[in-house]
């Protein structure tokens, strides 16, 4: 398989993941979206200047976690491969889903989302965008700002270059809202449960990190064998 082609489909993969994450924390917990932090240090600061919230604690202790993914993703990216990191935050994703169904319903939210700070700063941090493009596969926003701009350029001028981001940008939103509406329905039916489905995407990501390291090995090999010729 192509380079490009893969590291575009692994991208979509870990981003239908980071919408299945989504939708699993909102549906599940109290509307709590664990796979930022903009909201929840919003509230942090209207705790600090006066707000009564009894969830002060959790919402720090959130932060901390979603802080502690995004260094470690800094260190280890020194220590291994980018390839071997991907493995690693997909593993994580894979351990999440197991966890997040056996904690019980009656627990405060923050706390039954600290898997999901964790694994999707994790995953921010370690899949960073495909074809040349920074993308989230963890939010929308600024997706949807790329891809809406990408087309309104094209209608505009016809720069190709606008439509192609508009066009990758489009294909990243489907898939994250794809994992969100089968999220949404696993999670009606089976419940806290449902998060083991988010296990088959993990599968496949797993499969295509795999395949993009033995790609990436490959070419290193070539290039050692080109300058030794």
């Amino acid at each position: 398989m192509d380079k490009a082609v893969l590291e575009r489909r692994l991208h979509l993969t870990v981003t239908f993941i980071g919408g299945f994450m989504g939708c699993y924390a909102i549906f599940n917990r109290s509307d709590i979206f664990g796979s930022a932090q903009t909201g929840n240090l919003i509230s942090f600061v209207m705790d600090l200047v006066g707000r009564t919230d009894a969830e002060i604690f959790f919402r720090f202790s959130a932060l901390l976690i979603y802080i502690f993914a995004m260094v470690s993703t800094v260190f280890l990216s020194h220590k291994m491969e980018r390839t071997t990191l991907k493995f690693i935050s997909v593993l994580i994703d894979g351990l999440a889903f197991v966890l997040l169904a056996f904690l019980p319903q009656d627990m405060d939210p923050f706390v039954a989302l600290y898997p999901i700070f964790f694994a999707t700063a994790f995953q921010w941090c370690s899949f960073k965008g495909a074809d040349g493009f920074n993308s989230s596969s963890i939010f929308s926003t600024n997706n949807l700002r790329q891809c809406t701009t990408g087309f309104a350029e094209y209608l505009y001028s016809r720069d190709s270059e606008a439509l192609r981001r508009g066009i990758f940008y489009g294909k990243v939103l489907l898939s994250f809202h794809f994992g969100v509406a089968v999220c949404f329905l696993f999670c009606s039916r089976f419940h806290l449960a449902g998060a083991w489905a988010g296990l088959l995407p993990v599968c496949t990501a797993l499969v295509l990190v795999n395949e993009e390291r033995t790609l990436s090995r490959a070419a290193e090999k070539e290039e050692v064998l080109r300058v030794h010729a």
